[in-house]
């Protein structure tokens, strides 16, 4: 014990197994579309989780990143004036990956 308190050595995060019937489940998600990001967060386990069933599974990973029509409406919105994070979230995908297309198509964005 310290100033802090009682110290615990190592602490477990809490573990989500998915039953078959669930792993089933999102496979079938991923295939309609949703992204790996969004089904950890539906199902409550880790990125890795969800892509390590879905390699299980023999299921073939989607591209990182916008396709080229995601990008080109990127592209449009941010001329438009829209910040990163409106564009985000009006096409439903993470930020990082509109920053990353938007640096691709060698548009100046603000640190």
């Amino acid at each position: 014990m310290d100033v802090r308190g009682v110290v615990i050595p190592k602490v477990e995060g809490t573990r989500t197994h998915l039953t078959k019937a669930g792993v089933d489940s999102l496979v079938a998600d991923y295939l309609a579309g949703a992204g790996v990001g969004e089904l950890a967060r539906r199902y409550g386990v880790h990125r890795s989780t969800v892509t390590a069933h879905l390699r299980r599974r023999n299921i073939p990973q989607r591209q990182a990143g916008l396709s080229a029509p995601q990008q080109a409406e990127a592209v449009r919105l941010y001329r438009d004036g829209q910040s990163l994070r409106a564009i985000s979230r009006h096409m439903g995908v993470d930020r990082k990956a509109v920053r990353a297309s938007l640096a691709s198509a060698n548009l100046l964005i603000d640190p």
